[in-house]
Parts: C-alpha cells; structure tokens; sequence
C-alpha cells in the first residue's frame, strides 16, 4: 500500500504537506527540535542555526562549524539548548542569547537531557558523559562524569532516556544496549542493571524515536541484519515483519536512516526513510501494519524529521532547506500529486484451480470533490510479476454520492493480484471489495 493507511477498515490517504518556510534552496535540513520552554523551533539548515517562531519566519542565531551531517538537539530547565553535529556541542542560551561551543575532549555523537543534566557519547571510547553540574559549557573528564560501557566492546553510540520510567535511561551501542538508572549515588550518579540488557543496539542514532511509553529505532548486532525493535524500558520486541526484514536485508546503505514518530488523527506512525535505497516505510502501532510512503515519483517521502509544534507537525527535508507542514488536511504534496496505489494479496481457489471472474465491487466515498478523480484498476495473473492494461474509472462529480465502482467480467485465472491506483489532487476514502467468482 502506497501513501496511504487503514483506519477504521477503510483506506484513507497518508498526510499530505505544504512548505511554510523557505530557508535555503540549495541546502538541506539537519536538525528540528521544539522548545517547549522556549516555545520555538529550532532547525539546522547546512551550518545555520535558526529560531523558527509561531509566525513561521526564520532568524539565524549561529552556525556550525560542519555543513552536513545528522544533528541532535536537547534543551535543559537552565534555558539553554544544546545542538550536536557529531563533532562539537553547541550551547544556545536563549535567555542571554549567547551561542557558545562547548570544551571538550571527546568527539561526541548524541545528546540528551536528563535529570539537570546533558548527556552525550564519545564516538572513539566505550565511554559515556555527564556535562558539568553548573556549567553546560564544561564536561569534565573525572569520574564522577564518566560511565564505562562495559556489556560488550562496542562503543556507545546514543544516551536516551526512557519515557515514563523517571530515572533510567538506555545507552545504546551498535551491538548492544544497556539500561542505567540515576541511583544519586556521590561519584557517577548512574548505575548499570547487571542482571539486564538488550542484545541489539542501534545503525543510526537518527532513526530513534520516543513516545510517551516507548522507543523504537533500527537495530542490528554482530550476528543479525537489520530490523526495526521497540521497547518500554523492558525486553525489546521486533515489529519488523519477515518480509520487512527481507526488504531491509537487500538495502545498498541501511546506515543512511532516519525516522521519527507522527501521529495522524488517532494513529501513531513509525516513518523511518533510506534516501539512498528510495524507501520509506510508515508502521502503525494502531493496526501493526505497514505502509510505503514515497514522493510524487515513487522515490523516498522527503520528510527527514519531524516535530508537534502549534498543533501541526513540521518537518525538514532531505531535498531542501525549507521547512514543511505535515497534515491530513492537505492531500497533495506541496502542490503535486501524490500517487497512491493498493495491490492486493493474490486470489486463489483452494485446489488452485481456474475461476471467472464476474464482478468486482468496491465501497468508495464520491461526489465530495470538485476535482476530477479516478480510479484505475489492472490485473496480473502471474502473481504479480506483471499486470495488463489499466481499467479506468472516473468517479461521480460534486454531490452525485453513489458509493460502489464496479467492474465486470475480468476473465479467467487461478491466481489473480488486483491493483487499484487513485488519481486525483484531492482525498480518498476506500473500503473492502467483494468479487463474484464462478468454476
């Protein structure tokens, strides 16, 4: 199923998107994050920093010393954000407005916030830091700043605190992960569970994402591909199906990743995209399906992050250095056609044997739109290798509401994959067909 999910048992169109803001044409988007206590966004387009408020307009506030890259953005309860590009953190006060790079002696790769402090990784030691108690800008090398990472030899590659479970938090490396939990001890305030870990870790820390109960990212170890793992704090559990993980086995460059969580009239959705395979997948917690998004040439969704800001999501893309709305009240993308498409389990008779197809019959919501839609169907009879000719249909105009298509007389087959492709810059709404067979 292409751009579109199941809800209510019917098929209704994935958000569209519209740009708001354009920042930089030529560039292309590194880092979103919402400021809650600061109420603004702050994105990273190439090296610029910008604070991106209510009336979607942009001001630079700094900028980086790397033009690419992924960026990860935390904030504190002292008014300060911090901003990682995987070579140096950045400290934007946003009370004093000052933006400062922090002393380090570590190449981090993640930061995080939790329990008054920032937390990041050194890329080239099995070791995780605490910044300073008063001082965002230090991050001493003592050890009560310092955990080891000690489960297997692998270096930590991201800090996440879990949400809902207070003082732990998961140190993820490429192979493993550990759980910690802020005991307030006098030396190093953590402590690892001995007794506890996950035998996963994470292929890109940009692909973790976190609800308000959970975390899910694309995992991998030493002796397993790809797959996409969940968890609440306790045991992982894999929502990547056998045929998800095949997918993912045959990807060029799994490594190049990202996903985030949006949620879309009720359904939370698991978006995680690979710009240089042309895929994107969506995952339904809802329904515990899969979608394929794409855009409007069948290559990767060009969200690359997003975030809930003023009741709408907001994303940057990997094509361009603006920033997008994301909502189902748009159904086109940025002004182009978004193609949707459903493809259906193939039909059998249970010996195999040949049938004839007499009447397909399909429940679908007309005469809302007054823009022309339509419906092309075409058929494969050699599981799905192939499909003939389209069969167009062009569904009612504004207020004739009549809400079945059919088609007749479809031939003879003993394995029959049907594919339906809606045309139109406006929305669908889909339900379960019926066929009429005979031997």
């Amino acid at each position: 199923t292409f751009n579109m999910i199941v809800s209510d048992d019917f098929l209704v169109p994935f958000a569209g998107y519209k740009k708001v803001l354009a920042i930089s044409e030529k560039g292309s988007g590194r880092g979103l994050f919402n400021s809650v206590r600061f109420g603004n966004l702050i994105a990273v387009i190439d090296n610029g920093v910008y604070i991106i408020g209510s009336t979607l307009h942009a001001q630079r506030i700094g900028s980086l010393e790397t033009f690419e890259g992924d960026v990860l953005i935390a904030e504190n309860e002292k008014e300060e954000i911090a901003i990682c590009d995987h070579k140096d953190i950045f400290i934007f006060n946003y009370r004093e407005s000052t933006f400062k790079k922090a002393v380090l002696d570590f190449i981090p790769s993640y930061v995080s916030y939790h329990n008054g402090r920032f937390l990041s990784c050194d890329r080239e030691q099995a070791e995780w830091r605490l910044c300073g108690e008063e001082n965002s800008l230090v991050w001493p090398a003592d050890a009560s700043h310092v955990g080891e990472f000690q489960t297997k030899a692998d270096n930590p590659l991201a800090v996440i605190p879990l949400p809902g479970r207070g003082n732990s938090l998961f140190v993820m490396g490429s192979s493993v992960t550990e759980c910690w939990t802020d005991i307030g001890m006098n030396l190093f305030p953590y402590q690892r569970a001995s007794s506890f870990n996950i035998d996963y870790g994470c292929l890109n820390p940009a692909t973790i994402a976190s609800s308000d109960e959970f975390i899910v990212w694309l995992a991998a170890n030493e002796k397993s591909g790809p797959v996409i793992m969940l968890s609440d704090g306790g045991p992982a559990k894999q929502i990547s199906t056998e045929g998800i993980n095949f997918k993912l086995s045959q990807l060029k460059n799994p490594n190049n990743a990202y996903g985030f969580l949006f949620k879309q009239d009720g359904h939370l959705l698991y978006v995680i995209s690979f710009p240089d395979d042309e895929l994107t997948y969506a995952y339904d917690f809802a329904t515990q399906h899969f979608f394929t998004l794409t855009n409007h040439q069948l290559g990767a969704h060009i969200a690359k992050r997003a975030v809930f800001y003023h009741n709408s999501y907001y994303f940057i893309s990997f094509m361009d250095g603006h920033i997008y709305e994301l909502n189902s009240r748009y159904t086109d993308g940025d002004e182009k056609e978004i193609p949707r498409i459903r493809i259906t389990a193939p039909i059998r008779s249970p010996d195999t044997d040949f049938f004839i197809t007499q009447k397909l019959v399909i429940p679908i919501e007309q005469g809302h739109s007054a823009s022309l839609q339509r419906v092309d169907l075409s058929l494969s009879k050699d599981g799905g290798v192939s499909f003939g000719s389209n069969i167009p249909k062009i569904l009612n105009p504004l207020a004739h509401r009549q809400n079945r298509l059919i088609w007749w007389q479809l031939g003879r087959a003993n394995h029959l994959t049907l594919q339906f492709r809606f045309w139109s810059f406006d929305r669908f709404v889909v339900g379960n067909g019926c066929l009429s067979l005979t031997a």
